[in-house]
């Protein structure tokens, strides 16, 4: 299985000279352009989610309360779902004429997302709503907004995009995008026994995950 793939990944070439079958977690740049050809008992399937689809059902919700300053705190710049993120909220932007979006990327940690959430919430003109990649960051972020004495959902909206007991633990609750993890991971599986039987690579969709939404979004501040 090619976890976390990235931007001009070398590892699905790499793997169609060595023939061996494997399974992609996550779109593959050129993933679209078929199997071609391969060797005996090799080829790469994927298995990706719509990363677009998941920003769209965000940047909608947020628009619908009002938001037009939204900021995404988003993972390490080198992997493919990042760069598919960004480039989703900035076509969501433009759909939505929407002219004070900003992208900051990050780790994925705790730390990082610490320093992402002061540099955009101590800004002159801060974000009225932020966007983070996983529970972790979200959770840090509530934590600066409060630092700053800024209040969740009133002044700041939080949206995660991992759903887990921290976000329906903490106080507020996260709105979060929801999925099925162990159902991904299962067919991801499948997938590796369906190559290693002889069958052709194939792209599988994962279900577009729903907004789980709860009280850490809210309609902006007044002007």
């Amino acid at each position: 299985m090619v976890v976390d793939p990235r931007v001009s990944d070398p590892r699905p070439e790499t793997l169609a000279v060595l023939g061996l079958p494997a399974v992609a977690i996550g779109a593959m740049e050129g993933a679209d352009r078929g199997p071609g050809p391969r060797r005996r008992g090799g080829g790469l399937s994927t298995i990706w989610a719509d990363d677009a689809g998941a920003m769209d059902l965000i940047v909608h919700h947020l628009h619908e309360l009002g938001h037009r300053r939204i900021a995404h705190m988003a993972g390490p710049p080198g992997l493919a779902h990042t760069a598919r993120r960004i480039a989703a909220l900035r076509s969501a932007a433009r759909q939505l004429r929407l002219d004070h979006i900003v992208s900051v990327t990050t780790d994925h940690s705790d730390r990082q997302g610490a320093k992402a959430a002061r540099r955009l919430l101590g800004a002159s003109l801060r974000p009225t709503a932020l966007i983070c990649h996983n529970e972790v960051m979200a959770v840090t972020a509530a934590g600066v907004a409060t630092e700053r004495g800024l209040r969740i959902p009133e002044d700041v909206s939080i949206v995660s995009w991992e759903d887990s007991a921290l976000c329906r633990a903490f106080h507020p609750p996260l709105t979060a995008l929801t999925r099925e993890p162990g159902s991904f991971g299962r067919r991801a599986a499948a997938e590796v026994l369906h190559l290693l039987a002889g069958a052709r690579p194939r792209r599988l969709q994962d279900p577009l995950p729903s907004l789980e939404v709860r009280e850490s979004c809210g309609s902006p501040p007044a002007p």
